[in-house]
């Protein structure tokens, strides 16, 4: 996918729009045609799936591709909220949410647009500066995110801790949920979270702790606050490799928030490896929907 940051890696979303193809796995139902927006070409209700060019793949993009050529006739697209870091946003996110809804054709077992959120943990501090947006308090499954005592009296940033991991994740999450409900208002589709399905980028790319309880609980509070939102639908996107070095097992715990996901797999070399990956294990408790290879200037995608 599009770029990595100084801390922060990619969730995705799948959208459900009116005549659009739902997913089964993730339960996606239609929604109401956007007010005021005629549809495409060749688009109305009811849009039966025989009339539909039978594209078998999607592509995903992101920032990079603002004022770019994008793909044009995909069965899916997939449409990154951020610009690169778990705290920016893209400042494409309104077109490019139109291109997916617009311009792919809906061929696929997955919904035309879809959307992914980077993500990350950094810690209290990077490169041995503060890292500002960290939490300095909040209440999470494992207790109180608390300041770290500078001086006699004197509070300093938030210790870098599980609790504080979890409440940076759901921070961050949550804000990613506004930027998608204005973004998507903004090109008169539904803007509720809850109309969407995510899926969390987890790279290695991007700045994580060495700790993989406190990458796991940055995780499991991003969910949260998705779940807090009102979203159902949330996968992972992560190589099986490094979803094992950044969250410390292949399909983490059966009782916790993470293994229900679904998974999105990347490293495919091309196509027809990312078609084998669709029978390969998934990242945890959940199916393998996704799996991504390389597609000219961008990053195509099987739907599994």
């Amino acid at each position: 996918m599009g770029g990595a940051g100084r801390w922060g890696n990619r969730v995705l979303i799948a959208v459900t729009l009116a005549g659009l193809v739902g997913s089964a796995e993730f339960g996606l139902e239609a929604t109401t045609a956007r007010a005021g927006v005629s549809p495409p070409q060749g688009f109305s209700e009811p849009f039966a799936l025989a009339d539909r060019p039978q594209v078998p793949s999607g592509a995903d993009i992101s920032y990079p591709q603002c004022g770019a050529a994008l793909p044009f006739g995909r069965a899916f697209g997939v449409v990154g909220v951020n610009g690169g870091r778990a705290d920016t946003l893209n400042p494409c996110l309104s077109e490019e949410l139109a291109w997916a809804v617009e311009q792919t054709t809906g061929a696929s077992p997955q919904p035309r647009a879809s959307v992914y959120l980077n993500t990350g943990d950094p810690g209290t501090s990077y490169l041995g500066q503060p890292v500002p947006d960290w939490p300095r308090s909040g209440d999470s499954p494992d207790g109180s995110c608390l300041p770290q005592v500078a001086l006699p009296h004197v509070l300093g940033p938030g210790q870098t801790s599980v609790a504080c991991a979890w409440v940076f994740g759901f921070m961050k999450a949550e804000q990613d949920t506004i930027w998608l409900g204005q973004a998507a208002a903004l090109a008169r589709l539904p803007s509720k979270p809850a109309q969407y399905p995510f899926w969390l980028d987890v790279e290695t790319s991007n700045t994580w702790q060495d700790s993989t309880s406190m990458n796991q609980a940055d995780l499991e509070g991003m969910v949260a606050a998705l779940r807090v939102a009102g979203v159902t639908r949330i996968g992972v996107y992560a190589s099986p490799q490094q979803w094992l070095e950044i969250a410390g097992a292949s399909q983490t715990s059966s009782s916790g928030p993470l293994y229900p996901l679904q998974s999105w797999i990347l490293g495919a070399g091309s196509q027809g490896a990312a078609q084998n990956e669709c029978q390969g294990p998934p990242l945890t408790g959940g199916k393998v929907l996704l799996a991504q290879f390389p597609l000219g200037p961008f990053d195509g995608d099987v739907a599994c």
